[in-house]
């Protein structure tokens, strides 16, 4: 049976994370940082994502690739999604490797899309600007499919109103 759980932060805002201070990009944590596989996930985590270089972050359980606002930011223990009328999607990286995500597109400011794993926990999410990836913004949760699967084991899939009996 699924749960119905909230996401930890705002939609709105979540493309702000990209802030750099002295080099650092400031990322809030998710509430389950400090989860034993966000560590595995942080240290499995790719040197680049998208053509963008790996960045320091301030708080446990968070990745960061390139700088400024094109600055595509990974938090691992934010809180699992439940059942939803967002997009949900499978993407597949074409060697047997999914991950299901629930996408959403971010307006106003900082356009951009947040993708945050579906059925797995603890969830991650990833934010990426348009200015990022503006013909491709999904080749980051791409780039990320293998450290999530490796470290996280998918607990539930999406389904859409044809799977429901």
């Amino acid at each position: 049976m699924l749960r119905s759980r909230l996401l930890a932060l705002p939609v709105t805002g979540l493309m702000a994370l990209g802030l750099v201070s002295c080099g650092t990009v400031q990322v809030p944590p998710g509430p389950e940082a400090a989860d034993p596989t966000c560590a595995d996930v942080v240290l499995g985590a790719p040197p680049e994502v998208l053509g963008l270089e790996r960045t320091e972050t301030s708080s446990q359980g968070t990745v960061a690739w390139g700088s400024g606002e094109d600055t595509i930011v990974m938090r691992c223990g934010v809180t699992p999604p439940g059942p939803t009328t967002e997009l949900c999607t499978t993407l597949a990286d074409g060697n047997g490797v999914e991950v299901d995500w629930i996408v959403q597109e971010l307006e106003g400011e900082d356009p951009g899309f947040l993708y945050t794993t579906y059925g797995r926990e603890p969830a991650v999410d990833v934010s990426v600007p348009s200015s990022a990836a503006p013909d491709q913004p999904s080749g980051a949760a791409l780039d990320l499919a293998q450290v999530i699967t490796r470290n996280i084991e998918a607990t539930e899939r999406c389904i859409g109103p044809g799977d429901v009996q």
